[in-house]
């Protein structure tokens, strides 16, 4: 069964629980809440998240109003597993393929200042040999930085799709969470395990591994190294001082655990297998001050935000892609949720997600940590906003 079937069925049986516990629960669920109630219900949600899923050791959720200019920030739990110290509001954490949407931003920006187009071939920048094997036989020469954006460039992805010989990246990096990835080590295992998934611009098909190849383009463009370019374009000017891209991996770098097959990788090596396609280290404030700044035009232009928001990409039913950007159509995630606004931005796999919702004009964070809960996440998601939707006016 694929990821997004998955996510729908899920949440659609949460919502059938709600319904046949009867119309007397549905009434209460209905009722509207004060601040206070809203905020105990997070609270013991998220406390009985990490309670119930033994592959969770702490949860982080925000909400942000636009309307009223209200950050809310909630933590259970604790900073790994085997400690008793107990994860903050403000503590930091690894938000996985989150940092795609930053990246995207990045380009966005080069496109707003005329030095780069999204049809511009990525092999502009980065010679033969390193795009040799990746794609469709002889077609590598007409792959664009749009298509690698958008998913649909016809890369295999390192990270989550299928191999050829050899054993998958999850087993590696469980197995031997000690062993350190360069970006050519990322590529070299989709250049000799793995086969192109489609001919450039004709098909779908995520791919961590043309992101790669995106932040090597880019510090040609930019001619410095991926980590500065972030902080000049994003973290500085944003102020959002407690987030870097993870670049001194093995070390104790105050984050909270992630957990893959039971092993907790926060602090290994194994965090180089992100690099640009989800190696920043943030905070759910510094999260949504990104989106706040992403999604009003004040990291890109508005023509710029409508052609990374354009979703003309299906990556599952109800869940679509942009360039660098998922939105969620709640009410085709379930019939159930016909009410339900849609929302868009950066999600990870490790249960990180970063989305907005305009017609609500409100803000949602999370961090889970754990890469069996990349899915689960938004189903708690709809659980969350079926919260925060009953805030008395």
């Amino acid at each position: 069964m694929r990821k997004g079937t998955r996510i729908a069925l899920g949440i659609a049986a949460g919502v059938v629980a709600v319904i046949v516990a009867g119309v007397g629960t549905l009434a209460v669920l209905n009722r509207p809440l004060s601040r206070a109630e809203v905020d105990e219900a997070i609270r013991e949600r998220l406390h009985d998240t990490v309670a119930e899923h033994a592959s969770v050791s702490s949860v982080l959720f925000a909400t942000y109003d636009g309307r009223t200019g209200e950050l809310h920030r909630y933590a259970a739990g604790t900073v790994s597993a085997d400690s008793a110290e107990p994860a903050r509001v403000d503590s930091r954490f690894h938000s996985a393929s989150v940092g795609k949407t930053m990246l995207a931003a990045v380009y966005g920006q080069l496109v707003d200042e005329g030095r780069v187009t999204f049809a511009d071939p990525v092999g502009k920048w980065l010679d033969a040999a390193v795009l040799d094997g990746l794609f469709v036989e002889g077609r590598a020469p007409e792959v664009t930085l749009g298509q690698l954006l958008s998913h649909t460039s016809g890369a295999a992805d390192y990270f989550e799709g299928p191999v050829v010989s050899g054993p998958p990246m999850i087993e590696l990096i469980t197995t031997n969470p000690d062993r350190l990835f360069t970006p050519a080590d990322l590529l070299a295992f989709s250049r000799d395990q793995q086969t192109p998934t489609a001919a450039p611009g004709t098909a779908f098909g995520y791919s961590d591994t043309g992101y790669v190849l995106l932040g090597l383009a880019l510090e040609k463009i930019e001619g410095r190294p991926y980590a500065e370019i972030l902080e000049r374009r994003v973290f500085t000017p944003l102020g959002m001082p407690d987030s870097d891209l993870l670049t001194d991996y093995g070390v104790d770098a105050d984050v909270l655990a992630v957990t893959a097959r039971g092993v907790d990788l926060s602090t290994r090596n194994a965090m180089s297998v992100d690099w640009a396609g989800g190696g920043v280290v943030t905070t759910t404030a510094d999260l949504v001050t990104f989106m706040r700044a992403f999604t009003s035009g004040e990291l890109v232009s508005a023509p710029t935000l409508a052609r990374l928001t354009a979703f003309e990409h299906e990556f599952e039913p109800g869940i679509r892609y942009g360039m660098g950007v998922m939105q969620f159509r709640f009410s085709e995630l379930s019939p159930l949720l016909f009410s339900m606004s849609d929302a868009y931005g950066a999600v990870g796999a490790t249960g990180t997600y970063a989305l907005y919702d305009p017609e609500g004009d409100t803000y949602f964070v999370a961090n889970y940590g754990s890469l069996e809960f990349g899915e689960k996440a938004i189903e708690e998601l709809v659980d969350l906003r079926l919260i925060t939707d009953r805030l008395a006016d």
